[in-house]
């Protein structure tokens, strides 16, 4: 039986789960992810009770859900990690899943944050672990962020953690990334909304959204009439602030731009001009009209015109490498990144309703 891995990006203390994370013999716990883990579940003392030894898992109750410790570490120091005391915490792990009754798990990318171990040597011992239990096992990631937000959308969002240095250590940057956690390259609002289905509720603090252009694209591409693509605009959006309102945790935001003034779609000799530029002042103003506390909309066209005309210098003229490459005007570049950067500091910080 092939184990039930499932790779998921988000909060891996939202899920409605056993959870289990990597510790030292000493119970230190005291950077990176392990902070949270003694802060939400503390019985720290319980755990050091129990006298584990490196390759043996401790664990706690908390209200109903099972807490695994693996114990790969002696002192929290320690940076050479065996893998196979990550294995016998593994195999241990499943074990106590099977006596236990639990049927689902999610845990971080165990030793590949400060302990420096390399996911793609960790997965395999998970899968070899759990390959004969019916246990279903998360691996949780969280998303790059950029100024504390979780970046999701198009490939604006990929660019703008490319150009700020916010991607995760190892990423790869060449050739240039289509995706980097929930921000993808050519994604559309309804694409976004079925990868947010895949991940639980209350799974992210606060978010920045880029989203629009292809979908300006895809409308303008509709031979249905510009009377359908409005009301599936407005459908469409009205569905993406109550999804975001779940997925973001109950005291976070979601800050999402409108779309740039897209040179590429509202040049002059523009095949269907005039519609795309309807679309896509529409497809803003849908935007805008939906604000609230939890929903924020920046409006950055202000900032991409300039005496009525777009600055075209803030976006790319050509997209791809050596002889692949093909005209762009619808990418910002880095200077057009430094613009959303201005743009993102007038947003007014978000005061969380009180229960006063």
């Amino acid at each position: 039986m092939a184990a039930r891995i499932v790779e998921l990006w988000g909060d891996v203390f939202a899920m409605p789960t056993a959870l289990a994370h990597a510790v030292s013999a000493d119970l230190h716990m005291g950077a990176g992810i392990a902070v949270g883990f003694k802060e939400y579940f503390g019985k720290v003392d319980e755990l050091k009770q129990q006298d584990k030894k490196v390759g043996d898992v401790a664990y706690i109750k908390h209200n109903s859900t099972y807490i695994f410790y693996l114990i790969t570490k002696e002192r929290y120091s320690d940076k050479n990690i065996s893998p196979d005391d990550v294995l016998s915490c593994l195999v241990h792990l499943s074990s106590l899943c099977v006596s236990l009754g639990v049927e689902e798990i999610s845990m971080p990318r165990l030793g590949c944050g400060l302990d420096l171990l390399k996911y793609s040597d960790v997965l395999p011992l998970i899968h070899a672990a759990f390959f004969d239990v019916s246990v279903r096992v998360n691996i949780i990631t969280p998303p790059p962020t950029f100024n504390g937000m979780a970046v999701l959308g198009d490939s604006q969002g990929v660019r703008l953690l490319l150009n700020r240095g916010k991607l995760p250590s190892g990423f790869q940057t060449k050739p240039f990334p289509r995706s980097a956690g929930f921000a993808v390259s050519g994604i559309t609002t309804d694409e976004l909304l079925q990868t947010l289905d895949k991940i639980p509720n209350n799974s992210l603090g606060d978010a920045l959204v880029f989203i629009g252009t292809n979908d300006v694209m895809a409308l303008a591409a509709m031979e249905s009439g510009q009377h359908v693509a409005k009301r599936k605009i407005r459908q469409t959006l009205s569905i993406l602030r109550t999804v975001l309102s779940k997925k973001c945790k109950a005291y976070a935001r979601a800050v999402i731009t409108t779309v740039p003034p897209l040179p590429k779609l509202l040049a002059p000799n523009a095949e269907n001009a005039d519609l795309n530029r309807h679309l896509w002042s529409t497809f803003n103003k849908a935007l805008l009209e939906l604000s609230t506390p939890r929903f924020f909309v920046l409006d950055v066209e202000p900032y991409f015109m300039k005496d009525g005309l777009v600055q075209e210098e803030l976006f790319e003229s050509f997209m791809g490498q050596d002889a692949k490459r093909r005209p762009d005007r619808m990418h910002l570049n880095p200077k057009g990144m430094d613009v959303i950067e201005e743009a993102l500091k007038t947003v007014p910080p978000f005061q969380p309703p009180t229960n006063n």
